[in-house]
């Protein structure tokens, strides 16, 4: 799996926007945290031997805050910081060079001792953007719009502290590295309680030149050019509002989807996703294949009142597998379990709470 900053989504009446196309009033905003918990489970496979199995974790805190500068105009910070961000080996062989072809090989080889062999931590560099809503029901009710579609055009910057190197700390940090640009564009609309929805993500991420360096603070690798995955998302679902109640803007919504997401190759440092490599590719970049993935969940948004909500969600999907590295005969095998676990705490900066505050300063000035 790769580190991505991702990108997650999760409802209201039938005169709002759903989630995914929501932008607050003019000179109205968003403040929440974020956390993803991502999981990849992969057999890895040498033709038709099993040569061990490897797991991806990834535990993110996202900060993010958005503001509405106009109607139906807005910009947005999101800060990641990825917690913890490891990968893990049981069952795994050591690579050894095989006489016959002369390259590296699994098969055969002596059974490693479990491995947790790379694990990272670190600030990612921020996302910032402009978000734009064209159509909205809510925002020009004048219009008789019944879609609301909302844009979203976002850049990351570069980071030489990620995943792929230790520092000169002698840690490894975070993410992917590489500036991105990003893509999002949305539409909802609504029929009494159900709300359907449709989300294009696209992510282009870059190209970074950094040094390697290795556990021991040895650089071994100058300027390597590294790019990692560029990717797709497609995400259909619909959202239902289960109940409403009280004075406050009380509800209670779930949330049930699919989407499809297709990751470039990628170019990354030799060993990063395998147990052991030879010497020969220690200090290279290596090209990951290409792969898709097929993901299904639901979740639940509790809003509290009308400023403070909760989002708990769950995703359970699959990849298409494919060579980890393509000096080595490796593939992880198709049908790679992945599992996701999304929470969201939101504080909404929206009537009526904020237009009582403001009225009541007014109401002090002589």
């Amino acid at each position: 799996m790769t580190p991505f900053a991702p990108l997650f989504v999760l409802l209201v009446g039938a005169a709002n926007a759903a989630e995914v196309t929501d932008l607050a009033p003019n000179l109205r905003g968003d403040f929440e945290i974020r956390y993803d918990l991502e999981a990849e489970h992969a057999n890895l496979v040498e033709g038709d031997e099993d040569v061990g199995k490897r797991r991806i974790l990834t535990n993110t805190v996202t900060y993010a805050a958005r503001f509405s500068v106009y109607h139906g105009l807005g910009i947005f910070i999101e800060l990641p910081q990825v917690a913890s961000e490891g990968v893990k080996y049981t069952d795994a062989r050591e690579m050894a060079l095989d006489p016959r072809s002369d390259v590296g090989t699994m098969v055969g080889g002596e059974v490693l001792a479990d491995l947790d062999v790379r694990r990272g931590s670190g600030v990612v560099s921020p996302w910032v953007g402009l978000s734009g809503t064209p159509m909205s029901p809510t925002l020009f009710p004048s219009r008789g719009d019944r879609t609301t579609w909302k844009i979203d055009l976002g850049f990351r910057f570069k980071d030489q502290s990620n995943f792929w190197s230790y520092t000169s700390r002698d840690v490894i940090g975070g993410g992917p590295g590489a500036s991105a640009l990003r893509l999002r564009t949305a539409v909802s609309s609504s029929y009494r309680k159900a709300e359907p929805y449709a989300v294009v993500d696209l992510v282009r991420t870059g190209r970074i030149n950094m040094d390697i360096v290795d556990a021991n603070g040895a650089v071994v690798a100058k300027d390597l050019e590294l790019r990692p995955a560029s990717n797709a998302t497609v995400r259909a679902g619909v959202e239902w509002l289960v109940s409403s109640y009280g004075e406050d803007g009380a509800r209670v919504s779930i949330d049930a989807h699919g989407q499809m997401v297709y990751r470039s190759g990628q170019q990354l440092p030799s060993g990063v996703y395998l147990p052991s490599v030879l010497d020969a590719s220690a200090g290279s970049a290596v090209t990951m294949s290409d792969r898709t993935e097929l993901i299904g969940g639901a979740g639940v948004n509790w809003r509290f009142m009308e400023y403070l909500q909760l989002n708990v969600g769950g995703d359970f999907g699959a990849n298409s597998g494919g060579r980890i590295e393509n000096v080595y005969p490796v593939d992880a095998k198709v049908g790679a379990r992945m599992w996701q676990v999304h929470t969201t705490l939101r504080f909404r900066a929206r009537d009526p709470m904020f237009d009582q505050m403001k009225q009541g300063a007014a109401s002090t000035e002589p």
